[in-house]
């Protein structure tokens, strides 16, 4: 059995237990209140800051070259 390792995928992956700054007020953000998987290879996550109230979106591209 061959384990293969991205090292470049590897680092958008640890985006996901990142807290995320909102780009309005600058307060982290711990958890997106929804996560969608898009065909190709990204994932798209969808943020409401509690400081603010302002609501953002974030994407992570998982295609492997």
């Amino acid at each position: 059995m061959q384990i293969d390792c991205h090292p470049d995928t590897l680092s958008s992956l640890r985006a996901f237990a990142a807290p995320f700054p909102c780009p309005h007020c600058g307060d982290l953000m711990v958890a997106p209140y929804m996560s969608e998987f898009v065909v190709g290879g990204e994932i798209r996550h969808h943020w409401e800051c509690d400081a603010c109230g302002e609501a953002s979106c974030t994407s992570i591209d998982l295609a492997i070259d």
